[in-house]
């Protein structure tokens, strides 16, 4: 009995003043649930889901050349309406590894079509996160080859 009272007592004082709604609120802004959630909206297509998960001036890009795939939600919508337009149906994402330091969101993504025996393709995105939304994202290219 004395031990039950306890245990409510000290639940009571960790989470005195925090609503549950805020308590849910703060696990969904971390930076590997943000990212989650833009890599879910993306595998079911839906441009707005991610555009929530992205701050208004995000820049999307690659790394090392610097070149800009979408900047702000206008052009980071245009990129991936454009990318989803060439895709078929049942292409799927699958984060097949995924490492977080701070802010920072680094996954190894492969890319899966449906009814093939392999995946088509990989790619690695580093994502940065900040007050629950991603600010900036970088893909990994490397330079073509020196001949």
């Amino acid at each position: 009995m004395l031990l039950g009272r306890l245990v409510t007592a000290i639940v009571g004082l960790l989470f005195a003043g925090t609503p549950l709604w805020a308590q849910r609120r703060a696990a969904d802004t971390l930076p590997t649930a943000v990212v989650q959630r833009f890599v879910d909206a993306a595998n079911a297509r839906d441009i707005p889901g991610m555009m929530a998960t992205v701050a208004p001036e995000a820049v999307f890009s690659v790394l090392p050349s610097g070149k800009i795939l979408g900047a702000g939600h206008d052009g980071i919508r245009a990129f991936y309406t454009a990318i989803f337009a060439q895709l078929k149906p049942g292409f799927t994402v699958e984060v097949a590894g995924r490492t977080h330091d701070r802010g920072f969101v680094i996954d190894h993504e492969v890319f899966h079509q449906e009814g093939a025996p392999v995946p088509s393709g990989e790619a690695t995105w580093v994502y940065w996160v900040a007050g629950g939304l991603i600010r900036h994202a970088w893909t990994l290219k490397p330079p073509p080859a020196a001949p």
